[in-house]
């Protein structure tokens, strides 16, 4: 199954809907109406990988390799325990992240997702979840590279957070954007998919 930090939800926000749009170039009417149809195939809120290429097939007109590989990515990313299987929250982050749109939009979304408790600020619980994604995307194969990257993301925290303890960080979705736009490999790191820099 997927990760247990996540939450699943009954319906999109205003703000999922709105993000959801803005990158498939879907009208609001029709994300509701797609989202609904792949509720209606994954009642049980359980979406295999199977059911990610299909329902990317259904709104994109994307070749099957592209689409193939977009749903390696949400799984890749969002199945902790290489079940095959993400629930609807970790299969939307993982949409709207490997979707077409700008670097900001991306990070804003991307901020939302790791700000679990949605105080508006993203903690230390919350940074070491995001970490324990890069490192599981990222590590095998660049173990020595992350692990770098992963430092410079602490140190350049510890500077947002002017030198106080990690434990009791707190940053802001703009200082979160701010400090991904400046940096390239951190913005890989933290948001591992097609996110491009501009």
């Amino acid at each position: 199954m997927g990760s247990n930090t996540s939450q699943s939800i009954a319906e999109l926000t205003k703000e999922d809907i709105e993000f959801i749009s803005n990158v498939t170039k879907l009208d609001h009417e029709n994300v509701r109406l797609w989202y609904s149809k792949l509720m209606a195939a994954c009642p049980d809120r359980k979406i295999s990988k199977a059911d990610t290429v299909n329902f990317l097939r259904s709104i994109n007109s994307g070749k099957d390799e592209q689409l193939q590989k977009q749903a390696n990515e949400i799984h890749k990313a969002f199945d902790e325990n290489n079940d095959g299987i993400v629930d609807q929250r970790e299969f939307l982050i993982g949409f709207a992240l490997t979707s077409k749109g700008s670097i900001h939009e991306k990070l804003k979304y991307v901020f939302r997702t790791y700000d679990h408790d949605k105080d508006g600020l993203i903690s230390k619980k919350e940074i070491d979840w995001m970490i324990k994604i890069a490192m599981r995307l990222h590590g095998k194969e660049e173990r020595e590279k992350t692990t770098r990257t992963i430092n410079e993301l602490k140190r350049s925290l510890e500077r947002l957070n002017q030198g106080k303890d990690l434990d009791r960080l707190k940053i802001t979705s703009e200082e979160f954007i701010q400090l991904l736009m400046e940096n390239k490999e951190l913005c890989k790191l933290v948001s591992p998919f097609n996110i491009e820099q501009p």
